[in-house]
């Protein structure tokens, strides 16, 4: 019986980080279009100079190259969650690590969302950060770049 539970809560978390991962790498994130559109965004939004456009640009630049092979671990992990629960006899302890492992993962990906933030935040005036903010309050998770508890958006 312990085993099932431990099987049912190790199946119910990965399938919400996969919805989450899903969502973030599929048309919620910052890729190709989507990226120049939440630019073109955040350019208007808070007015953003030319040298802060470039800025802006550059630190989404070193976050997608550092990010981008967390995300693709990440989604093979999920892969091989998925793997193993769709098994003839799923094993609740390996499940259960590799789950674990994806989690770390996502929050290595956190960790570089929070770095871009700040240092996003930091080229900004007074009054542009407070517009951020305002845009945040307003947008909640659909905020740029998140809101309070928000996955990462690349």
């Amino acid at each position: 019986m312990k085993r099932i539970l431990t099987l049912a809560l190790s199946a119910a978390l990965v399938l919400g980080a996969s919805f989450a991962v899903q969502a973030q790498m599929h048309g919620h994130g910052m890729h190709g279009q989507a990226g120049a559109d939440h630019m073109a965004f955040l350019t208007k939004a808070l007015n953003l100079t030319a040298d802060q456009q470039a800025a802006v640009t550059k630190l989404h630049q070193d976050l997608m190259a550092k990010a981008q092979p967390l995300m693709q671990q990440h989604h093979q992990q999920m892969a091989d969650v998925k793997t193993l629960l769709d098994g003839v006899n799923p094993d609740a302890t390996e499940i259960g690590q590799k789950t674990l492992a994806a989690h770390a993962t996502m929050q290595q990906l956190k960790a570089l969302h929070d770095d871009f933030k700040t240092k996003l935040t930091a080229l900004l005036t007074p009054d542009q950060k407070a517009k951020l903010e305002q845009l945040h309050q307003a947008h909640g998770d659909h905020a740029p770049f998140g809101g309070p508890g928000a996955a990462p958006e690349f």
